[in-house]
């Protein structure tokens, strides 16, 4: 049987009705390596190790240094959650930023030879740990939460 056949029986079986349902729900990867989300959202992988959602009606982007926050960060913005989704957003970005702090500082720390500026570095390392701690902490939460919200999505679609 060929795929156009299977296709037009397959469009005759499933209702409209239920077609929409699922693109309201349907998480999925194209052979790209993209993610669409809702048939709204697709996330990207771009040049330097990010993630780049483009809302598609319209063409407004966004960069996430981890797909998990990324896909938060949508499921946040389709429920009109703007004041988590900005949080989201603006946690991802201070953990992006943490993670080249961390990495200086620990490499001046085990260069430097001077005492007083190893226990400075020591310091600011600590510094950034705890940060990093606490964002990441605040961020679970949320990735938590967005799981469990489209879980029951999926469990309440026929």
């Amino acid at each position: 049987m060929k795929k156009r056949d299977v296709l037009n029986k397959l469009e005759k079986f499933i209702s409209n009705d239920i077609i929409g349902n699922l693109q309201d729900v349907v998480i999925y990867q194209d052979d790209d390596g993209s993610y669409q989300l809702f048939n709204m959202y697709k996330i990207s992988k771009g040049s330097d190790k990010e993630f780049i959602i483009t809302i598609n009606h319209t063409y407004t982007q966004k960069v996430f240094y981890t797909l998990k926050n990324a896909v938060t960060w949508c499921i946040y913005d389709k429920r009109n959650k703007f004041y988590e989704s900005k949080r989201i957003e603006e946690l991802d970005n201070k953990l992006g930023g943490l993670e080249v702090d961390i990495s200086i500082h620990y490499r001046l720390f085990n260069t430097v030879k001077d005492s007083n500026d190893k226990l400075i570095y020591l310091a600011k390392l600590n510094e950034d740990r705890g940060k990093k701690r606490r964002f990441t902490i605040e961020l679970s939460r949320y990735v938590e939460e967005s799981r469990n919200w489209q879980q029951k999505r999926f469990n309440l679609k026929p």
